[in-house]
């Protein structure tokens, strides 16, 4: 058996970060150490503590170095090129001398780590959690939540003028931009992406397809095993568990709840609290929509034992939400939008029911739908959906890794499909 050596790099990890890429990355890195030597390269936000301070840490029997980045990006340029901290990856990366460098994000990081990876002739392979590899701002979303295709200087500069003092400079910063991540998705091996959804996105903006290989995320099944429903006191439990930002869809899932009847459903609304909760709760006016506040992920079973129906109301492209998969783990129905990474999941009528997304007539109607015909919810949890465990994930990257190490002088054309 070949002895890898793994470096991991992504731009947040648990207990400090807590969103989909960061809890996947955690439940991967916690599993793969069984297989491979791994290292998580990553970042902190500690305001109390001096501009990229270095702490090492060994939790779990893994090898974490967090760099701290307190400082939020104030330009555009800083969003994706911080020549110090690469520096610092660069002195990591020497003493480790991975195998193979597998990248889960970079934003807050820098992608001047792959133009350093590849000087030292390292094969990269790279998760897409989003679409930030072609878009600044990752959601391929713009001003007044329009849906974007993929980037061009005209489109980028409208999403992103205000950080330009002049059109003219705005534009080329934006070409900048545009060429330097051409370079570095050049220099990527191999990209997973866990839709096909996203995969066609990519492939449609210039990623070769040989160099895109799909595979959805595995799940770590001991954390959904022997859930039991909560009692629901003849209310049917609608559940949103997420970010509570507009590209989210929440406050169109708010707006469609204030018209339901209080005496027969309750929304239960899971989400750290922030400055948006305040604005959310001044739009509602049904008594039974209510606010949860976040949740720790090793949590998540006994989250999804309050609720009998997920909604993911998203109106951005999602890749392929972690909530959706959970859901179908423990046989609880979702709503969802027909877009994206979400529809490949929910198979209408058959695990869920699908929604035109930012409709919020239809929405209602799907609601009323559970709410009138309550066997719904039974009938559409007896799926026989398939969710891969965090094993399978983990078996078929160490395939992937040794094929990278293997045929890294000849390309990445014989590995991805």
């Amino acid at each position: 058996m070949i002895n890898l050596k793994i470096l991991k790099v992504i731009h947040g990890y648990p207990p400090y970060y807590m969103a989909g890429s960061e809890v996947y990355s955690y439940t991967l890195c916690n599993e793969l150490p069984k297989k491979v030597d791994l290292t998580i390269f990553t970042r902190i936000e500690d305001n109390f503590s001096p501009m990229y301070q270095v702490r090492e840490s060994i939790e779990s029997g893994i090898r974490i170095i967090r760099v701290n980045k307190a400082q939020r990006d104030y330009s555009f340029r800083s969003k994706y090129i911080d020549n110090k901290l690469a520096r610092i990856f660069e002195q990591y990366l020497r003493e480790i001398n991975p195998d193979i460098v597998h990248i889960g994000h970079l934003s807050h990081l820098t992608v001047l780590i792959v133009d350093i990876i590849k000087k030292y002739e390292i094969p990269i392979i790279f998760t897409l959690h989003d679409y930030w590899m072609i878009c600044i701002r990752g959601q391929l979303i713009g001003n007044h939540h329009r849906l974007c295709s993929g980037p061009t200087v005209e489109k980028c500069f409208e999403c992103n003028q205000k950080y330009f003092v002049s059109e003219l400079f705005g534009k080329e910063e934006i070409r900048r931009w545009l060429d330097k991540m051409n370079q570095i998705n050049e220099k990527i091996d191999l990209f997973i992406a866990p839709s096909k959804f996203l995969k066609k996105i990519y492939i449609n903006n210039g990623i070769p397809a040989k160099k895109l290989h799909y595979m959805d995320y595995g799940f770590n099944k001991k954390l959904f095993q022997g859930i039991k429903k909560n009692s629901r006191n003849n209310k049917i439990r609608f559940g949103f568990l997420g970010r509570l930002i507009p590209v989210k869809g929440i406050d169109l899932l708010i707006e469609c709840f204030n018209g339901i009847n209080p005496k027969k459903a309750e929304l239960k609304i899971f989400g750290r609290l922030d400055q948006n909760h305040q604005y959310l709760q001044k739009r509602i006016r049904n008594t039974n929509i209510h606010f949860y506040g976040g949740y720790n992920y090793h949590n998540i079973g006994e989250v999804l034992s309050k609720i009998d129906v997920l909604v993911v109301p998203s109106i951005w492209y999602e890749n392929s939400p972690l909530v959706i998969h959970e859901a179908l783990l423990v046989n609880i129905p979702v709503i969802t939008s027909n877009l994206g990474g979400m529809k490949e999941l929910i198979q209408d009528k058959q695990n869920g029911l699908l929604f035109e997304p930012g409709n919020k007539d239809d929405l209602s109607d799907k609601i009323h739908q559970i709410i009138e015909t309550p066997d719904l919810i039974k009938n559409l949890s007896n799926n026989s959906t398939k969710i891969r465990s965090i094993q399978e994930d983990a078996e078929e990257l160490l395939t992937l890794y040794k094929k990278l190490v293997r045929y890294k002088t000849e390309g990445v054309h014989q590995i991805a499909h």
